[in-house]
């Protein structure tokens, strides 16, 4: 029982990370109220979960508000754009959807529901690598989307990786609708352990060219 007590117990280490996770899922409820903050606010929930993959120091509600404030105004064109993609993908399903209970399937109307699951598989994980890239370097719109794209379609195995983690947390949150105050951080705490060793191959990468490049030089 002593070790039960004891501050350095594993025990009570996992409850400090289900602390920082519902605090952070907190705030990334409230910041995304507006709608137009849900860039800002997915990015921050990668940024600081980011970090915890990484071993870093974090400083949750600092770090959070942090980069929400230095990732706002960029942000923002980013959010309507997947907003804008997401209702799409939903206004093509919901097509087919009532097609299908219409037994209007024909012509171009039997391809609008695998198009449009497509275009939502393609949104889901653009919205998912456009947020983790913007969490971690700083760069232009088009191209953090260029990267996110290229991201989803050269690195398949986290993608699909990425694919079981969010329908296994749809499911748990359908039969633990109580969850959902800790699912967005452990979501991208979950997303953010298999995308982060692929950001550090590129980041390697990159600091062996400038390497080349200054002993060419």
């Amino acid at each position: 029982m002593s070790n039960f007590f004891d501050l350095d117990a594993p025990i009570w280490a996992w409850l400090t990370e289900l602390a920082d996770i519902m605090l952070v899922s907190i705030y990334w409820w409230v910041c995304c109220i507006p709608v137009v903050t849900i860039g800002a606010s997915t990015t921050s929930l990668f940024y600081v979960l980011g970090k915890k993959v990484r071993k870093e120091s974090v400083y949750i509600t600092r770090d959070f508000f942090k980069s929400f404030k230095d990732n706002f105004k960029q942000s923002v064109p980013i959010s309507i754009i997947l907003i804008i993609a997401w209702i799409s993908g939903i206004l093509y399903f919901l097509l087919g959807f009532e097609s299908i209970l219409s037994q209007n399937m024909t012509g171009l109307m039997k391809l609008i529901i695998p198009l449009a699951l497509v275009f939502i598989f393609e949104t889901i994980h653009m919205s998912i690598y456009v947020c983790a890239v913007f969490s971690r370097f700083n760069m232009k719109t088009h191209h953090i989307f260029t990267t996110a794209f290229i991201l989803v379609h050269r690195h398949l195995l986290t993608t699909l990786i990425n694919t079981v983690i969010l329908v296994a947390s749809v499911m748990l949150l359908i039969k633990a609708p109580f969850l959902f105050l800790v699912l967005p951080g452990g979501i991208v705490a979950a997303l953010s352990y298999f995308i982060q060793p692929i950001f550090e191959k590129y980041i390697e990468k990159q600091e062996e060219s400038s390497k080349k490049v200054c002993e060419e030089q």
